[in-house]
C-alpha cells in the first residue's frame, strides 16, 4: 500500500434534490448519474479525468485496488458514488472503495474548528485558489434537470460545452482539495477511528414509521389550513394567516392591545397585555400564532424526502459538526425533535393515542384533526403532532431499540472539573437515591429553604432551568431563551421569586434595571430583577464553578502571552493551554485538543457601571481573540474568548468523549449503534434478544475510563420498537 493519496471529485446530475434528501437517496434514484470525476494521484502528479465511456483509469483502480488512501473533500459522496453508481451501474468490474481506505479533508477540517464548506475552508487556510463562480453556477445547472417530459424521461443540460465547462470546474475542486489536505493536520488515530464509526452509523440509518409519516404530514397542511381559517374568522378577516405578522399586529393594535412585535422573546408580553384586557379573542389570536411557529411539524415532509426504498433514513449524522466534537444533525435534523419527557404519562398517552388514530385507514386528515381538537382544542393537533416526531422513528421488522443517555452529563463535568464539591457530593447522593433531585436542590440553595419545601412544580421547574442555562457565564438572556424552551414564563415566576427574596436584595437589584448599559431584553422592570436574582443566586451557590471562568480565561491569556508554554488553570491539572503563534490549543482530560485559530492577545478599554458611585468607569481589560465561525451568521470572523465560552467548550468536549468511548463499547458488545443525539445512544438489536436488554446496555455505558475518576456519571436506558424516550 502506498503512502501516497489519491484525490478524486465527482461531478454528478439527478432528478433528487441532494440537500433536502442526503447522498444515499440522491443515489438510490435510477436518474443519478455520474457526468464524470477528476482526480489525482499524490500532491502534484497530474490532474487526470474519467467520464462514462472513457477509458478506465487503470492507475487510480490499483491504487484503490492495493488499498491505497483516497482522499475526498465530503468522502461519503465520493465513496457512494463510487459502489452504488459507477461499480452497480457502469463498471462492475471496479475495485469498491472502502470507507477505511478513504481520508476526508471535510472531517479534519471539523475536528480543528475550521469551516467544512470548501469554499469557506479555502478563505480560512488562505489557499492560493479561489471559487470559481462561472464554473460552480454550470455545476448547478447540470445538477438539475432540463425539465420533465411527459412519457416520464428527463432532458438534461447536457451540451458537450457544459460538460466541459463543468469538468474544469471539478479539476479546480481537485486543486483545491489537493492544497488542503497538505495544509490540515491529521485525525489523531482515536479520532480517525471516530470518523470511520460515524460513516458506519451513516449507512446504517434508521427506519421510520413510513404510513405514519405520510398521514401526519397530510393532518400538518390540514391543521395549518384550519388555523388559517379560524384565524380570519376571528379577525373579521383582517389577518388572511396565521403567519401574516404584520396584519395581526395591526388588528391587536387597533383593539387596544399594545404590539410592535411578535418575535418569540416579546410575545409573552403581548398575550399579558391581552389577558389584562380580558380580550379573549386577541389571546386566541396570539396562540394561534404561536402554532404557526411550529417549524417542527415541517420535518414530516423534510422525513418523506430523504427516506430510502427499505424505509431507512441515513445520513443523518455531521461528524464533529460542533467545534467540541459533539455530532450535529443533517437532514431531518433529529438533535432538534421536541423531547417527551418519560415521566409525562399522559403526554406519553396521548402520543400513542395519535398513532392510533394515524394507523387507522378508515379516517381522513379532517376526522383525525376533528378527533383531537374535540378533546384538547384547536391548537393540539399541531402541538401534538411537534412532540411526536421522535416517535415516527421506529424499529425495523423484528428489531428492538435499545438506548440510554447521560443524565445531566455537562452538570456533572462542569462541577467535576471546577471542584464544586457540595454539587459532586448531590449528585452521588441523588444517584444512591439517599439524596433530592438537583433541580429541586439548586433552587433551596438560590433561596435558603429546605429541600423539602420544593416540591415538583414551579420550584424545582425555576431550578432546572437555572443548572441548564447559567452554567457558562449566562445572565439573564441565558436564563430567558432556556426558560422559554421549558415553559417558564418571566411574568409569571416573577411573583413567586419576589415573595421568596429578601425586600433588600429585591430592592438592589430592581435599581440595577435603570442602570447605564443594561440590557433589558424587552422585560418588564418585575421580571428583568427577578431573572437577575435568579443568576446572581445560582453564581453565589455555585462559587467555584464561576471562578472556574475566570481560571480558564487567564489560563488562556497566559498560554498565548507567553507561547511554548503549557499553562493550567489554578483549579485543576486535568486541563491545560498551549499556544505555538499558529494556534491555541486546550488539552483535555482524554487527551484530545480543541483548536482555535490566529490567537490574539488584545488590550483594551471597555466600561463599566460602578454601582457605589453611580459613575460609568473604564478599565483596562486583556482578552484573547481568535478566529472562527459565528454561530448566527456561519461567517469565519474573529471571536473573543471568554471564560464562560471555555468553560463551555471543556465540558461538552469532555461529554463528547465520555460519549464516544461508550459507543465504541456498546457496539463492541453487540449493540449496533444507529443513532446519537446529543448525550444519548440509540442501537438497534434483534427484538427477542434477552441478552440485549437495557439493563446490560446502561451497565455498559456505565464504564469509565480512570481518567474519569470521581466524576459522577448516571445512565437512564430503555427498551422499545419507537424512539419514545
Amino acid at each position: 500500500m502506498s503512502n501516497v493519496s489519491a484525490h478524486l471529485d465527482f461531478e454528478t446530475r439527478s432528478d433528487v434534490d441532494l440537500v433536502k434528501s442526503g447522498v444515499y437517496k440522491y443515489a438510490e434514484s435510477p436518474n443519478t448519474w455520474p457526468w464524470g470525476f477528476r482526480y489525482r494521484i499524490g500532491d502534484a502528479g497530474p490532474i487526470k479525468e474519467w467520464r462514462p465511456g472513457w477509458p478506465d483509469p487503470l492507475d487510480l483502480l490499483e491504487h484503490v485496488r492495493n488499498g491505497g488512501t483516497v482522499a475526498c473533500h465530503n468522502a461519503a459522496f465520493e465513496r457512494t458514488m463510487w459502489n452504488w453508481i459507477v461499480l452497480a451501474r457502469i463498471c462492475p468490474h471496479w475495485p469498491p472503495m472502502r470507507v477505511e481506505q478513504q481520508d476526508c479533508t471535510m472531517s479534519r477540517a471539523a475536528a480543528l474548528a475550521l469551516p467544512q464548506a470548501l469554499e469557506k475552508l479555502g478563505i480560512a487556510l488562505d489557499l492560493p485558489f479561489k471559487k470559481d463562480m462561472e464554473g460552480n453556477a454550470v455545476m448547478r445547472k447540470q445538477m438539475r434537470p432540463r425539465r420533465f417530459n411527459e412519457d416520464g424521461s428527463v432532458t438534461w443540460w447536457d451540451e458537450p460545452e457544459l460538460t466541459d465547462r463543468n469538468m474544469e470546474y471539478c479539476g479546480r475542486d481537485v486543486e483545491t482539495e489537493t492544497a488542503a489536505d497538505k495544509a490540515l493536520l491529521p485525525l489523531t488515530d482515536k479520532w480517525r477511528q471516530v470518523w470511520v464509526f460515524d460513516q458506519i452509523i451513516n449507512e446504517r440509518g434508521v427506519s421510520v414509521d413510513v404510513n405514519a409519516v405520510e398521514r401526519a404530514a397530510q393532518l400538518v397542511e390540514y391543521s395549518k389550513k384550519q388555523n388559517d381559517r379560524v384565524m380570519r374568522e376571528i379577525t373579521s378577516r383582517s389577518v388572511p394567516k396565521c403567519s401574516n405578522d404584520k396584519k395581526l399586529i395591526e388588528w391587536l393594535n387597533a383593539r387596544g392591545v399594545e404590539c410592535t412585535s411578535l418575535a418569540k422573546g416579546e410575545v409573552d408580553d403581548v398575550i399579558f397585555l391581552a389577558q389584562a384586557a380580558f380580550d379573549s379573542t386577541a389571546f386566541d389570536a396570539i396562540k394561534l400564532r404561536q402554532a404557526a411557529w411550529k417549524t417542527s411539524t415541517a420535518k414530516y415532509r423534510a422525513m418523506q424526502k430523504c427516506v430510502s426504498s427499505d424505509g431507512r433514513i441515513r445520513g443523518l449524522l455531521n461528524f464533529h459538526g460542533a467545534s467540541t466534537g459533539r455530532w450535529a444533525g443533517r437532514l431531518v435534523q433529529p438533535q432538534n425533535f421536541p423531547r417527551v419527557d418519560p415521566e409525562n404519562e399522559f403526554l406519553q398517552s396521548k402520543i400513542a393515542w395519535l398513532h392510533e388514530l394515524l394507523n387507522d385507514a378508515t379516517l381522513t386528515p379532517k376526522s383525525v384533526y376533528e378527533h383531537i381538537g374535540a378533546v384538547h382544542g384547536p391548537l393540539e393537533p399541531l402541538d401534538l403532532l411537534s412532540k411526536a416526531l421522535r416517535s415516527m422513528i421506529v424499529a425495523a421488522p423484528g428489531k428492538k431499540f435499545v438506548g440510554g443517555d447521560y443524565s445531566n452529563i455537562e452538570g456533572r463535568v462542569n462541577a467535576w472539573l471546577a471542584g464544586e464539591v457540595w454539587k459532586l457530593q448531590a449528585f452521588a447522593d441523588y444517584d444512591a437515591k439517599v439524596g433530592p433531585d438537583l433541580y429541586k436542590l439548586a433552587y433551596a440553595r438560590s433561596f435558603g429553604v429546605p429541600v423539602e419545601d420544593v416540591g415538583k412544580g414551579q420550584k424545582r421547574q425555576i431550578g432546572k432551568v437555572q443548572e441548564l442555562a447559567l452554567g457558562y457565564q449566562g445572565g439573564v438572556g441565558a436564563y430567558l431563551t432556556m426558560g422559554t424552551t421549558y415553559g417558564v414564563n418571566p411574568f409569571e415566576l416573577s411573583l413567586p421569586v419576589q415573595e421568596a427574596t429578601p425586600a433588600q436584595q429585591w430592592d438592589e437589584t430592581a435599581a440595577r434595571y435603570h442602570a447605564p448599559g443594561t440590557r433589558k431584553l424587552g422585560l418588564f422592570e418585575r421580571e428583568w430583577t427577578a431573572l437577575q436574582i435568579l443568576v446572581d443566586n445560582w453564581r453565589k451557590a455555585n462559587a467555584a464553578i464561576v471562578q472556574s471562568w475566570w481560571n480558564y480565561q487567564d489560563a488562556a491569556i497566559e498560554a498565548v502571552a507567553a507561547p511554548g508554554n503549557v499553562v493550567h488553570p489554578a483549579h485543576t491539572q486535568r486541563v491545560a493551554y498551549y499556544s505555538d503563534q499558529r494556534s491555541l490549543w486546550c488539552v483535555l482530560p482524554s487527551g484530545r485538543m480543541l483548536h482555535y485559530s490566529s490567537p490574539e492577545l488584545v488590550e483594551e478599554y471597555v466600561e463599566y457601571y460602578h454601582r457605589d458611585s453611580g459613575e460609568t468607569r473604564s478599565r483596562l481589560k486583556r482578552k484573547v481573540t481568535f478566529w472562527g465561525t459565528d454561530s448566527r451568521t456561519r461567517q469565519w470572523t474573529k471571536q473573543s474568548m471568554y471564560g464562560g465560552l471555555q468553560c463551555e467548550n471543556i465540558v461538552q468536549a469532555t461529554s463528547a468523549d465520555v460519549l464516544v468511548d461508550a459507543m465504541f463499547r456498546v457496539e463492541a458488545a453487540g449493540y449496533p449503534v444507529v443513532l446519537t443525539v446529543h448525550d444519548e445512544i440509540l442501537s438497534e438489536v434483534d427484538k427477542h434478544s434477552n441478552q440485549h436488554n437495557e439493563h446490560h446496555f446502561a451497565a455498559i455505558m456505565s464504564e469509565k475510563d480512570p481518567v474519569y475518576d470521581g466524576l459522577p456519571i448516571s445512565v437512564g436506558a430503555w427498551e422499545d420498537v419507537r424512539y419514545v424516550k
